[in-house]
């Protein structure tokens, strides 16, 4: 059992809506020079079954556990995550804790999760860092509520993908930001490059909220893995039609010649650049997609057409 009084390990949260740029951030830190000799320990949440984001992120030699079944502060994968952060207390030992929440977590109840009795306060949080999608968040902040409580409950916030807005839609972003959450400082940035320092230089303001009374947001996530290839038109022209019901997608198709990465991301569809993920080797297809304001069914139908 973990000495009690031994120093509790420093947790930095990272959240932000899907797309919002949270792997490449995290990548982004694991290179500061602050914490690149540091002994480090990773927890990857995933809102899908099939772990993308733990294939992208560049750990190198830093233990790194993925919880892909649910969002980090829910309910349903609580068990899941104490059982993680016990492990962690007893056998890692990090001088830091870095998690990396999915983009429909709500984080109103983490300090109630870390005070669990057999936690026996092993674990304190440093910081809560949120990335805001500055071209998408003020179109997604009135119908996902998620969306919202991560800007609500953030010690900073980290305004990414400032290169695809102009100065005055960066402003409006700025005022609604400061009306959600006027104490925390706001960080602009693009592709999640933060100043080397910033980790060290914040407050976390310790909050606790009522029980939430509406249910969570419509949201569900599905996995796909294939072996049959895929038409590259039929493929862009489904991604085309599930339009704003497809609020993210992440993985790799194989489109003929060999597995490439493909994103969607803020209603923008890329194809292209990581092509080595390798999220299945038995898969030459794997991706995962989430999708709300339809059924299920329907859902899966529109996606499982471009094997048809």
């Amino acid at each position: 059992m973990t000495n009690s009084r031994q120093a509790s390990i420093p947790m930095v949260l990272i959240t932000g809506g899907l797309g919002s740029g949270k792997t490449t951030l995290l990548n982004q830190l694991l290179q500061h020079t602050n914490l690149r000799d540091r002994k480090l320990c990773l927890i990857i949440n995933e809102f899908g079954q099939l772990g993308v984001d733990g294939r992208l992120v560049e750990a190198g030699e830093h233990p790194m556990f993925e919880l892909n079944r649910g969002s980090l502060f829910c309910i349903c994968i609580k068990t899941d995550f104490i059982t993680t952060l016990r492990e962690i207390a007893d056998r890692v030992r990090p001088e830091l804790l870095v998690v990396e929440a999915t983009g429909m977590a709500e984080p109103r109840d983490i300090q109630d999760f870390i005070d669990e009795p057999t936690l026996a306060a092993q674990f304190h949080i440093q910081t809560n860092l949120c990335l805001i999608d500055a071209s998408n968040f003020i179109r997604l902040a009135p119908m996902l509520r998620a969306v919202r409580q991560q800007a609500m409950w953030a010690d900073a916030l980290i305004l990414n993908k400032t290169d695809l807005v102009i100065e005055s839609e960066l402003k409006q972003l700025s005022a609604v930001l400061e009306g959600m959450n006027p104490d925390a400082p706001q960080i602009p940035t693009t592709f999640g490059a933060i100043p080397s320092g910033l980790l060290e230089n914040l407050k976390h303001t310790i909050r606790r909220g009522d029980p939430l009374s509406d249910p969570p947001d419509p949201v569900f996530a599905l996995s796909f893995c294939h072996h049959t290839l895929v038409n590259r038109e039929l493929f862009q022209q489904v991604i085309s039609e599930l339009g704003e019901d497809l609020l993210r997608l992440k993985g790799q198709v194989d489109f003929g010649e060999g597995p490439e990465f493909v994103e969607v991301a803020g209603g923008r569809f890329t194809i292209g650049g990581d092509t080595s993920i390798a999220l299945r080797a038995e898969s030459a297809t794997a991706f995962v997609a989430i999708g709300w304001r339809m059924s299920r069914e329907e859902f899966q139908g529109a996606i499982e057409s471009i094997w048809a």
